[in-house]
């Protein structure tokens, strides 16, 4: 093919993806709430991440859980008011003081406090 004819062809099939996402008028009808996050797990699961104003902070046993899968134990609750939360846990032969941000479902700092 030539340059021109491929030029054409591009512009065609460009023009024709733009022809048919064109935006058509609806009929004004209530509009049904929407959530735009995602689900994970099944039926009564309470641990997922929604992103957006729906979003689900993890409660102290998820945050719990969350360090647990981590290799910490021992956990005592140091500051748990807002998003990020503070603990004082063990993992091996240390003490630990753990950061969490509980909206995210992330440890965001570790800081050792000493060994054992």
């Amino acid at each position: 093919m030539s340059h021109s004819i491929k030029t054409f062809m591009r512009a065609a099939v460009i023009g024709l993806a733009l022809a048919g996402s064109a935006v058509v008028a609806m009929p004004a009808q209530a509009a049904p709430s929407i959530s735009f996050g995602f689900h994970v797990g099944g039926p009564g699961h309470h641990g997922s991440y929604r992103p957006g104003p729906s979003r689900h902070c993890l409660t102290d046993r998820e945050v719990r859980r969350l360090l647990n899968r981590n290799g910490f134990d021992r956990i005592r609750f140091i500051d748990r008011r807002g998003r990020i939360v503070a603990v004082r846990a063990e993992r091996g032969r240390g003490d630990f003081r753990v950061t969490v941000d509980s909206c995210r479902a992330r440890i965001i700092d570790v800081d050792r406090l000493r060994r054992r």
